[in-house]
């Protein structure tokens, strides 16, 4: 009996108890100093008891290095032999079925499942290891469908193991979700069909919750489909999905950026779309047919897989696609552009799943506040903080006796002599209670104590804390996703007059977070009424949309999307150039709260800014006047020597062949251009370089220099190729080497093209464009690490967009 409880301890407990007898039994021989009939008996017995207690201590190293050996087929006979190998921990890992799963031996894990019913030790199947997962956690995080299989059963004879949830709540429904493992959800939902609770962990974050936050959009219409009650669930933080989709701006065409062949590109593609119904049931049908590499949601190929399963036209595809297929793909970015496309489809239809009931999904479930109650605590409060005027006004009505009118005079007599405060009441006034307590001890009061405290009372300042936190379509506002806010509008009319904890409203967070294409949907499809009311608000500070644009947008997470800190500068110059312009004049002069105006807090906000911009223009004006002296000097050498030599009557020998005349306009379109570059830099070094001069004077200066210098470059190396040219012509002809020769010299060229192509293009942006592109806008709803999510180190690659 005692060796059966023995075996059911942990290793730690087994260890405890086995020095603790061993112990005992040198305390009791050496004790034993004269022989007596009954102790070699008892040595016997002992000794016996020792080995039995001993051997499981040293089988778990011997079974350990088995298990970390991967010598499986001794590990599965252990596993037949005995149960006790079963709840072995493989040194923190979990046990021998924990390390096969994560190895990816389906065999194996087969093996063992069968090894651990044979011996009917189903307990075993829930060991967890020191993350709390139990082997269907970490199959079901992995992706393996036919280990959840073997593990559950084939007709779900164990599916109560689904429930099983770790330190956080998670079941492995929940892991499977969290992995991108769609296909395990699908197989692992059909068990408990509408359990909601499989779905949730302990901080009530739903499997909903994770696959938006994950931007698995296709998985979270499966999951609206499976289960409802998931589109209103608010967790612990008060975050509803619909929350969440509105941080997500790779789901909507608004809130991703394409350059213009990108954009030709993305036209070009169709996607597939389905009802939740129908791709369920095709999933439901690849489960069944394990196909574990289909990425999910994805209709075109779950039905063609299950239409050709695994015949030889799969293979041939396979073998096209790696050979052929893919190297082309990678050239033109195919895939990233189909599967930003993708996003956008499965977004869309997201949103419509949610827009089915508005109101659930954009308020949430829970518990409604009694707003009775707090209306009646508000009363409390303000007729306590207006005592005297509460008495007054009931004197008035008859409710208080001439004799309570002369109470209340004579307490406020009794805080005041000729007028100025006594000490007790300055001390009432400052809330310090130690010197209240000290002075009450001290000094006798002659006065009514009821009129202090009626004095502290009236000096409190009571800060209402505000838990009024961003709304679904305040957060799609300030992340510029216009189509939930065009959905969520027309379900719910009144969600544009909302605003947040700091008095914002949608017009002031696009500004605030710098969405012009939010301004524009908003002047576009609103009344202008509704416009004027948004631009007339002010947030809590008494900043207006002018105050908010002002502000700098440097090294924050609403920055532009340009590198620089010129084009930064540049940027929000116009930015709040565009701004001004749809507020009226008097907001120019209008203060905040710290009496601040708009070109105030912007020229105090954008001093470092002002700097960096300042120093970095010094730097490029200094380095390319120093390129552009150079070739105006080359230049106006080669200008200067004729090729040739001159005639006796003074014109050039090779007058009239098309290498010399080339010769001559290239070497005197450098000499200009260079001149021009040198000049235009030359006026950016002396220039006044304040705010006003980067809003179009110091980018066109700059263009024009970047431009005239590149040119005077093109044409120095065509000059000196038509001069080189009169050498070699006679030993090399124009289909030979010499060809080739002049074709190289362009490389340096093409080189300094390249690297200058990416300023010169955003100089063009900057001067040319009327309004900013939008900014790059964070996603967090919470400082929370990634709302709690803690997912655990993957050992092996994840193909994000696979299952």
């Amino acid at each position: 009996m005692f060796l059966t409880h023995f075996k059911s301890c942990k290793v730690e407990e087994r260890n405890k108890i086995l020095h603790s007898f061993l112990f005992l039994y040198n305390t009791i021989t050496l004790a034993l100093v004269v022989p007596c009939s009954n102790t070699t008996y008892f040595h016997s017995a002992f000794q016996t008891l020792r080995m039995d207690i001993a051997s499981p201590h040293h089988e778990p190293k011997e079974f350990w290095e088995l298990v970390l050996e991967e010598k499986w087929d001794m590990v599965i006979e252990k596993y037949k032999q005995d149960s006790k190998f079963h709840k072995i921990e493989i040194q923190g890992r979990g046990s021998a079925l924990h390390v096969a799963v994560s190895s990816g031996r389906k065999d194996v894990v087969k093996s063992l499942v069968e090894a651990i019913l044979e011996l009917d030790d189903e307990t075993s199947l829930r060991e967890v290891n020191k993350r709390g997962a139990t082997p269907l956690h970490l199959a079901a995080y992995r992706g393996f469908t036919d280990m959840c299989e073997n593990i559950i059963g084939k007709k779900g004879e164990r599916k109560y193991l689904i429930q099983e949830k770790n330190e956080n709540g998670e079941t492995p429904l929940f892991w499977a979700v969290r992995a991108r493992k769609g296909l395990v959800f699908v197989y692992l939902q059909q068990f408990y069909p509408t359990d909601i609770n499989i779905a949730i962990d302990n901080n009530n974050t739903s499997i909903l919750h994770v696959a938006i936050q994950s931007e698995m959009f296709g998985l979270a219409i499966i999951i609206m489909y499976c289960y409802e009650g998931l589109i209103s669930m608010k967790d612990n933080d008060d975050i509803i999905p619909l929350e969440i989709l509105a941080t997500r701006t790779s789901a909507f065409k608004s809130g991703t950026r394409l350059s213009w062949w990108k954009q030709i590109l993305y036209y070009c593609f169709t996607i597939s779309r389905r009802d939740a119904k129908t791709t369920m049931e095709l999933l439901q049908n690849s489960v069944k047919g394990d196909y574990s590499a289909i990425e999910i949601y994805d209709v075109d190929k779950l039905e063609k897989a299950y239409k050709i399963r695994h015949s030889l036209a799969q293979t041939c595809h396979n073998i096209q696609k790696f050979v052929f297929r893919w190297p082309i793909l990678s050239l033109l970015d195919l895939e990233e552009i189909k599967t930003i496309k993708k996003n956008h489809i499965y977004g869309g239809q997201l949103l419509e799943e949610f827009m089915k009931t508005p109101i659930g999904s954009y308020i949430g479930g829970g518990v409604k506040p009694d707003l009775d109650n707090i209306e009646r605590d508000f009363e409390m409060e303000k007729e306590l903080l207006n005592f005297p005027t509460f008495l007054k006004s009931k004197n008035e009505e008859g409710d208080t006796s001439l004799q309570e009118t002369k109470e209340n005079k004579k307490m406020d007599d009794s805080t005041n002599i000729d007028g100025r405060d006594t000490t007790f009441l300055s001390v009432a006034k400052s809330g310090i209670v130690e010197i209240m307590e000290e002075l009450n001890s001290k000094v006798p009061i002659t006065s009514d104590k009821k009129g202090l405290l009626l004095v502290a009372m009236k000096n409190i300042k009571i800060e209402v804390k505000s838990d009024v936190k961003d709304t679904s379509y305040l957060i799609a506002a300030s992340h510029g996703i216009v189509e939930m806010m065009a959905d969520l509008q027309s379900s719910i009319k009144s969600v544009i007059y909302e605003t947040n904890s700091n008095n914002e409203n949608a017009l002031l967070l696009a500004v605030k977070n710098r969405q012009p294409h939010v301004i524009q949907w908003m002047q576009k499809n609103l009344p202008g009424g509704v416009v004027n009311h948004l631009v007339l608000q002010v947030d809590k500070n008494e900043n207006t949309v002018l105050h908010l644009a002002a502000f700098t947008s440097f090294e924050r997470e609403n920055t532009w999307r340009i590198s620089g800190v010129v084009m930064q500068m540049m940027w929000d110059i116009k930015w709040y150039k565009y701004i001004k312009e749809l507020v009226p004049e008097h907001f120019n002069n209008k203060g905040n709260k710290e009496g601040k105006t708009p070109s105030e807090i912007f020229k105090e906000q954008h001093k470092v800014l002002l700097q960096n911009s300042v120093e970095w223009l010094k730097d490029t004006a200094e380095s390319c006047s120093v390129v552009a002296a150079l070739i105006a000097g080359v230049s106006f050498a080669t200008s200067g020597s004729v090729p040739g030599g001159n005639q006796q009557t003074g014109e050039p020998a090779l007058k009239g062949q098309p290498a010399f005349e080339g010769f001559a306009v290239s070497s005197l379109i450098g000499l200009y251009f260079s001149v021009t570059a040198l000049i235009m830099f030359l006026a950016i070094l002396t220039s006044r370089k304040e705010i006003e001069d980067f809003r179009r004077n110091l980018p066109m200066k700059l263009l024009f220099g970047l431009c005239s210098l590149f040119v005077s470059i093109v044409a120095m190396f065509v000059s000196f190729c038509a001069g080189h040219f009169f050498v070699l012509t006679d030993k090399y002809t124009k289909g030979s080497i010499l060809f080739y020769l002049y074709i190289s010299i362009c490389l340096p060229v093409t080189f300094y093209a390249a690297v200058q192509f990416p300023l010169f293009l955003d100089l063009v942006k900057v001067i040319w464009k009327k309004v900013p592109p939008p900014s790059i806008k964070g996603v967090l709803l919470c400082d929370k690490d990634d709302m709690n999510f803690q997912f655990l180190p993957i050992p092996f690659p994840i193909r994000h967009t696979y299952y």
